[in-house]
């Protein structure tokens, strides 16, 4: 049966762009293909990429693609300019003074990226007065083949929990745990301590719950950060605690206290 709006589904791809009769891949969820291609990022996990259907942001003609197909199928799909980046525009590139950039600490070299109004852009070409920063989208005005096979299909609760939270905070989906109680109607998320270094946890926490509480409908949802301390960390605790190694015991309640800590949101 073919996918339909609000399916949680896995799926592997490779994102070509398709040039002077070429294709040169782009990117990709399959770590064999990244590595042919030249494009393997060590620091990348490689692994099927989780979908909700009609709700996650894809190309047009791959979301229409997507809903013809079931799992285990494989399409490619070729996707104009007009319908992946926009067609390049020639008034986006931008004439800028050298002495512009340079009070603004920019290096005014080709290739360089620039941030302006809110805009990223790249210089191209640079005279004796002027740099040219080109604002269009590095790939405006070229065509696109998509690869894309639908691997497997997410039923249950827990697993569609673990990736709406892996998706709000950019963890991979393994690293988090879920237990729903009987009725689904609460969801307690348990996440890995690496998320204590991430910028606006807050923000990115609320997020989380709200796709959770969108998605799923729960009636409550916790948020657990487990920290397990090695078993030498739990050693010394103890030891402190009861005076051993330390100095007087008199102090012992202000020692770590033993075992794991949790923060609850």
């Amino acid at each position: 049966m073919p996918l339909k709006d609000g399916d949680f589904v896995l799926i592997n791809y490779t994102v070509k762009v398709v040039e002077d009769g070429s294709e040169r891949v782009i990117d990709t969820t399959l770590e064999e293909v990244a590595k042919k291609s030249g494009i393997y990022d060590p620091k990348r996990v490689y692994k099927e990429f989780p979908v909700i259907v009609g709700k996650t942001s894809l190309l047009g003609p791959l979301e229409k693609v997507l809903k013809e197909l079931d799992v285990g199928e494989r399409r490619e799909v070729e996707v104009p300019p007009e319908e992946a980046f926009g067609e390049y525009k020639k008034e986006l590139v931008v004439r800028v003074p050298v002495k512009r950039l340079r009070r603004m600490n920019i290096p005014v070299r080709v290739g360089e990226e620039v941030e302006a109004g809110g805009r990223r852009g790249k210089i191209i070409r640079v005279t004796e007065r002027f740099a040219f920063i080109d604002f269009n989208h590095p790939l405006a005005g070229k065509k696109l083949k998509i690869e894309v096979e639908v691997v497997g299909k997410v039923d249950s609760v827990e697993d569609k929990a673990r990736i709406l939270a892996a998706r709000a905070l950019g963890l991979d989906p393994n690293k988090i745990r879920a237990e729903v109680s009987e009725g689904g109607k609460e969801i307690t998320l348990m996440l890995p301590p690496e998320v204590l270094g991430l910028s606006d946890l807050d923000a990115l926490l609320a997020k989380a719950v709200s796709d959770v509480r969108e998605y799923l409908s729960p009636r409550k949802v916790d948020v657990v950060i487990s920290i397990e301390f090695p078993e030498e960390a739990r050693e010394e605790a103890e030891a402190s605690d009861t005076g051993e190694g330390g100095e007087a015991g008199g102090e012992s309640e202000q020692a770590t206290e033993p075992g794991g800590g949790e923060k609850r949101q």
